[in-house]
């Protein structure tokens, strides 16, 4: 019998209780291959969380569809937060069920929210063995710890309880971000690189922005964007007065302190002066709200903590979600939740904008020192490829300048070369979404990604705001990623909100519709049809006619397209 098998045959008690049923999907698949053998220690504490499952299901599946529906007389009509957790969030007499129980056990539960769906608790590990019916094991230096095998909880209980967070800690979530060095002298806003303007007449923004009244998002809602790092304030003042963009302050930037301290900037502050300058580039007349985690007080992870309070918000949630990282390490059940919050977003009319990645059809991993590593074998950004979010792929391309200025479109590949490539695939979590119906039928799962935008740091790459060699608030170069595109489409979808006058969702059922009609020109769809995702030695997908895992529908021209 191998190592992993022996693994497997012990993560479970000799004795189980018959009258518990498993929550399957609950333990991460890597857990054997990174903490080994050894036992956690018995009284080492745990925080846990323990998600409900949503009720009517099936009302909530007919509702999403209903809201995207023209002739339904739900078409668009938007539940609030409340609302949604009165149809669907648990009961207060199943929250006090499962919260009788967790006591009962010996932990101490320290809160039962409807809104979060969420009971938080705390015990030992040995508590946890014998509550839940697995074995911990732990890495040989005890950093890291997980269950093996999945949970059970008592038969009354399983229909209410959806998973269990925190029997491990091998959770990591990595920003889709990537800079390099060129040259950075600006010319006429322009130059070696593409700032705000040039992305205005690639794309198509252009008219729009110089219409009577013009179409900048403004007017409805705000653009959330989701970090664990505050931005260089300065650095992004550089950025917006170099290239013309209204200053931020008080009245169209706030900052969320999801986790009540703010962590600073840190190792990912590239990626929150992406998302922030990014999305302010495509819709400048839109409000961002920085929902921020500090993962020195999250509940589990900042990211997580800061993507449920941009969805869970009562208080004029924002239209439009930007989520530019990736996880590693989470179990099926966990990404399975998330689906759930993310159903959430799209029946309360958020668009949610997700980064496929920037390793190919590699993706990512987790790696055996706990951290997130490029994959071997073909992975998806499985947050990215919940059917209630938009997944946003990358592009290069090279640009053609007069006097300094880009001249306008030109045929884009997939994004793949020395820095970095497109992530898209087959979902190993989610089964093929209604709008998928009819493409690659073979594969039976979610493809990603929906949709594209340019993504390359060198071709052409993207100006940000930093510092330069003396320290100094700048615009230097060049950064990209797909972290370029979900905080681009976040900033597009306000101004469909804005040109329709209220809220459009999730814009999923827009997009197949869009891009399945012959003459995509004429729709707002530009094809990509050249370029593939291999990357790390890992065998990707090619850019085809039409619909690919390599780059969706391809990407946008706003001018049609809004």
């Amino acid at each position: 019998m191998s190592a992993l098998a022996l693994i497997a045959a012990s993560a479970r008690p000799a004795v189980a209780d018959s009258s518990a049923m498993l929550l399957d999907g609950n333990h991460p698949d890597e857990a054997a291959a990174v903490v080994g053998a050894a036992a956690a220690s018995p009284s080492q504490p745990l925080a846990m969380r323990l998600t409900m499952a949503m009720r009517n299901r099936d009302d909530l599946a007919r509702l999403l569809a209903a809201q995207q529906d023209p002739s339904s007389p739900d078409y668009h009509r938007w539940l609030t937060p409340d609302s949604f957790t009165a149809r669907f969030g648990p009961s207060d007499a199943d929250l006090a069920r499962v919260s009788r129980w967790l006591k009962r056990k010996g932990f101490t539960v320290n809160s039962a929210d409807a809104s979060t769906r969420e009971v938080a608790f705390t015990g030992t590990v040995a508590q946890a063995q014998n509550a839940f019916g697995v074995k911990i094991a732990a890495s040989t230096d005890g950093r890291l710890y997980s269950n093996l095998a999945d949970p059970t909880v008592p038969a009354e209980l399983a229909s209410v309880v959806e998973s269990i967070h925190g029997l491990d800690n091998l959770l990591h979530s990595a920003p889709m971000v990537h800079r390099v060095t060129k040259p950075s002298s600006i010319v006429n806003n322009a130059g070696p690189a593409f700032g705000p303007q040039d992305i205005h007449t690639f794309y198509d923004e252009t008219p729009l922005l110089n219409a009577t009244p013009a179409i900048d998002g403004s007017g409805n809602g705000c653009i959330a964007v989701v970090e664990d790092s505050n931005i260089d304030q300065p650095a992004a003042d550089a950025f917006n007065t170099q290239f013309d963009l209204p200053a931020l302050t008080d009245a169209n930037f706030s900052i969320a302190l999801v986790d009540r301290t703010d962590p600073g900037q840190n190792s990912d502050e590239d990626e929150a002066m992406v998302d922030v300058s990014y999305s302010h580039a495509v819709a400048p007349g839109s409000s961002i709200r920085m929902y921020l985690g500090d993962q020195k007080h999250a509940k589990s992870s900042a990211i997580l903590d800061a993507i449920h309070a941009a969805v869970t918000e009562k208080n004029s949630p924002c239209s439009a979600i930007s989520i530019s990282f990736s996880f590693c390490g989470g179990s099926k059940k966990f990404y399975k939740t998330q689906n759930g919050f993310f159903a959430q977003a799209a029946a309360q009319g958020q668009s949610v904008f997700i980064a496929t990645g920037d390793t190919g059809a590699a993706g990512l991993k987790l790696g055996a020192s706990g951290n997130c590593v490029n994959g071997t074998s073909r992975h998806v950004n499985e947050i990215g490829a919940s059917p209630n979010v938009t997944a946003i792929g990358g592009t290069e391309f090279t640009p053609t300048y007069s006097d300094g200025n880009d001249e306008g479109s030109v045929p884009e590949s997939v994004w793949n070369d020395g820095d970095g490539a497109a992530g898209g695939g087959e979902s190993k979590v989610f089964k093929k979404p209604a709008f998928q119906k009819g493409l690659f039928t073979q594969d039976k799962k979610r493809d990603v990604p929906d949709i594209s935008f340019g993504a390359s740091p060198g071709s052409p790459g993207f100006f940000y705001g930093g510092r330069n060699g003396q320290g100094a608030p700048a615009v230097v170069c060049c950064i990209g990623g797909t972290s370029i595109g979900a905080p681009a489409w976040a900033g597009i979808s306000q101004l469909i909100s804005q040109a329709n006058g209220a809220p459009v969702g999730n814009l999923n059922t827009r997009i197949y519709q869009l891009g399945a009609e012959a003459n995509g020109a004429t729709t707002g769809i530009r094809d990509v049809t050249s370029g593939n995702t291999n990357y790390n030695r890992v065998p990707g997908f090619s850019a085809l006619p039409g619909y690919d895992k390599a780059s969706g529908w391809g990407t946008v021209d706003m001018g049609l397209y809004v």
